[in-house]
């Protein structure tokens, strides 16, 4: 495969985005990029400063001073912020209640879109929300996953009960259907499909068989 393929990811939290990207970018011998994990790192600086993540121009004025990096190989994804490790810090819960806020702050947006793109431009498997439509509109391919709200909490909970012992479905749900809310509806960089992006809806299905589904996609794709 070329080292200059790019592959967009976008879908709503907890669609299995982040596996698979990480199953295609091995497979692919790719770059894995998970621009969500920007957003958190984006969070945890606000959270460490006195910015108030209701004052958007200070807030995206502190995306671009940070400096964030991404580096290691797919299954082993290392973020750094201003040079210190943050990988385990950016998945507790005040930093996922932070990101999902600050997330969808234009400035914010555009100041992570700059990134993404000198980072993803020599090929990579992308993850995120607007990869497709805004970040790389002309990727190779585009994928955008779905799946059942109440299927993607359970997947979110096993996650978060890994940093959050105490989360419940309940809250989980709850929580995904606001950032579902928040995702869909704001100005700057809306979750949408875009329309050359292959739909693929992942409720009740292996991930495996997801997988050999966008795999096959990837090899057709490149003998066109």
């Amino acid at each position: 495969m070329s080292q200059s393929l790019i592959i967009a990811i976008d879908g709503p939290s907890g669609s299995g985005k982040s596996t698979l990207g990480r199953m295609l970018a091995r497979e692919l011998g790719l770059l894995y990029i998970d621009t969500g994990s920007m957003y958190r790192a984006v969070a945890l600086a606000a959270i460490e400063s006195t910015v108030s993540e209701t004052d958007d121009v200070a807030v995206g004025s502190l995306a671009q001073r940070i400096d964030i990096n991404l580096a290691g190989d797919p299954d082993s994804l290392r973020v750094t912020l201003d040079g210190r490790d943050v990988s385990d810090r950016i998945r507790d819960e005040d930093v996922t209640h932070m990101s999902s806020i600050i997330s969808t702050i234009p400035p914010v947006r555009r100041a992570m879109v700059e990134r993404q793109r000198v980072l993803g431009a020599r090929g990579a498997v992308m993850n995120g929300c607007d990869m497709g439509t805004v970040v790389f509109p002309d990727a190779d391919i585009k994928f955008f996953l779905d799946a059942a709200p109440e299927e993607r909490a359970e997947r979110r909970l096993a996650e978060e009960r890994e940093h959050n012992p105490a989360a419940t479905y309940e809250q989980t749900l709850v929580d995904i259907t606001e950032r579902d809310r928040r995702d869909i509806t704001r100005v700057d960089s809306p979750l949408v499909a875009a329309k050359d992006a292959i739909v693929i809806d992942s409720t009740g299905r292996p991930i495996e068989e997801v997988f050999q589904r966008m795999m096959t996609i990837v090899r057709e794709s490149r003998e066109t």
